[in-house]
Parts: C-alpha cells; structure tokens; sequence
C-alpha cells in the first residue's frame, strides 16, 4: 500500500490551482468591467441621464452594482478563500468538483442577471407604454432565476470551505 501524497502535492494540484486562478482572474474582468461600466455612466450625461430618469432606467444601476459586487468583490473573496483555507487547515480542499461547480454556476447566474437587468432598463426606459410593465416582469423574473443560481453558488462554496475546516476533525 503506498503512503498518500504529501499535504503541499495535494493543495497545489493544478486543476485546483487553475480554479483558484480563475476566481482571480474572473475578478480582474469583473472590476475592468465595472469600473469602466461606472467611468461611461458618469462620464456621458445623457447616459447619466437615461439611468436617472428613465421609467426603468435604474435597472441599468442594478446590472453595474452586481457586477461588481458580485463579480469583482465575491470572485476575489472567494479566490483567496479557496487558497487560503486550505493551508490553515492544513488539508487539501473537501471536493474539487463542487469547486468548479461553484465557478460555473456563480458565473453563470451572475451573467444572466446582469444582461437581463441591462435589457429591463433599456427598453422599459425606451417604451413607457402600458405594455412594457409585462415585459420588464418577465425580464426580472429571469433575473430571480439567475439569482438563485448565484445564491445556490454561494451555498455551495460555503458548503465547501465548512467541510474542508471539519474533514478530519
């Protein structure tokens, strides 16, 4: 029977290595996103203006905050987890497949969300018809679709780190 592999070989393996990376790097293009997402609002009066007085226009607000907080600050919360943890608890993470479910399924959602705010707050500050009430309904409840996948996500992640603190506790 062979011993297992030493502790350092086993949490630098590197498709764990390269999903940890991929939480850091999703944060660097959720941030370059966001951050010029926030330049353009506030550099272009009439887009500032669109955001602010258009019927549905602050949906606009709404893709450009989770954007950024839930792609640049959560991806780099959770990329430094997912480093981190592990090597405080010295032990490797508890499933690496729930890791990359989580990526998946948080990018995703996320995604899903932000487009589906962006396309609510253009056409319903395009159209403030009676009609677009129904459409703008439907739109947001893809966005609680998306949402939940977010949430389930972030359940999963929690789920993760909680087993990988407790595994041979």
């Amino acid at each position: 029977m062979s011993s297992p592999a030493p502790f350092d070989q086993r949490i630098n393996d590197p498709e764990y290595t390269t999903f940890t990376l991929l939480f850091v790097y999703a944060c660097i293009t959720y941030a370059i996103i966001g951050f010029s997402w926030g330049a353009l609002m506030g550099g272009i009066p009439a887009f500032r203006m669109f955001v602010d007085s258009a019927p549905h226009g602050h949906l606009i607000l709404l893709a450009h905050g989770h954007i950024n907080l839930l792609g640049w600050v959560e991806m780099a919360i959770f990329g430094a987890i997912y480093y981190f943890v592990p090597r405080l608890v010295n032990r490797p993470i508890y499933s690496l497949k729930l890791v990359k479910i989580h990526f998946w399924m948080h990018n995703i959602g996320l995604m899903g969300m932000v487009v589906l705010f962006s396309i609510a707050g253009s056409i319903g500050g395009y159209d403030p018809g009676p009609e677009i009430e129904k459409t703008v309904t439907h739109l947001m409840a893809g966005v609680g679709f998306f949402g939940t996948l977010v949430l389930l996500a972030n359940i999963i992640w929690g789920y993760n780190i909680f087993k990988t603190g407790k595994q041979g506790a």
